[in-house]
């Protein structure tokens, strides 16, 4: 349904079963940080088909991806052609110094997919030089949407789970209560002399230390929205 309303669905899954995977436009399998195919999800095996590949019938294509990058040679069946020229030394391949993401990556890199991609990203680029050139406080801005966006949003996140979770600033409403009454209770009636501007001035200090040490408490909410964010 979002992805109807116009949105873009970006979607990390373990191993899912066929009729998730038949679901997929787009497909990328990364490995070790490096690309080892992007591109339409449903010409996935014709690729690994062409550079020796061949996934066993009835097996799940998200596993058969899984088991060529992991090297699990029961599940692969590479071509004769590639054990051809294995054997007679012409490619280096197989040997321990090169593993298979390095050589899926390579293959990747020459593929007509890689090129495709590669002009794509080209023509973006010509298409962004020919635009006004931005400052170089504005060239640095990597987000997608500005300040007040941002802002606007994580505020609005903020105030429902302020409200979903009332107990903790209840309590903080509470604390601060009860200091104000405290503190009022203590420097209540000071009088307009030297020993009472001395009051008024510990008064201040009190109050601002207290608050200093009550926004310490913010630590805990990015502590906890952090293992969310990573």
């Amino acid at each position: 349904r979002l992805s109807r309303r116009g949105r873009t669905i970006i979607f990390s899954i373990h191993q899912p079963r066929y009729s998730i995977f038949k679901l997929f436009d787009s497909l990328t399998l990364l490995a070790s940080g490096k690309v080892l195919y992007h591109g339409p999800a449903k010409h996935a095996l014709e690729y690994f088909s062409s550079i020796g590949y061949e996934c066993e019938p009835f097996n799940n294509p998200a596993d058969f991806f899984l088991d060529v990058i992991n090297g699990d040679s029961t599940a692969v069946a590479a071509s004769k052609e590639d054990h051809r020229l294995v054997d007679t030394g012409k490619v280096a391949e197989d040997n321990v110094d090169s593993s298979v993401v390095d050589v899926l990556h390579q293959k990747y890199l020459s593929s007509s997919l890689y090129q495709s991609t590669k002009e794509a990203l080209g023509k973006v680029e010509l298409g962004r030089g020919s635009k006004q050139r931005l400052s170089k406080q504005e060239h640095e801005i990597t987000y997608a949407n500005g300040f007040l966006t941002q802002l606007y949003w994580v505020s609005k996140r903020s105030l429902k789970n302020l409200i979903r979770n009332p107990q903790a600033s209840i309590a903080q409403i509470a604390v601060t209560v009860i200091l104000a009454l405290v503190v009022g209770a203590i420097f209540f009636g000071v009088k307009l002399d030297r020993s009472g501007i001395q009051n008024r001035v510990g008064s201040l200090f009190f109050v601002t230390t207290n608050q200093c040490f009550s926004s310490v408490s913010a630590i805990e909410l990015f502590i906890r929205d952090k293992k969310l964010f990573v």
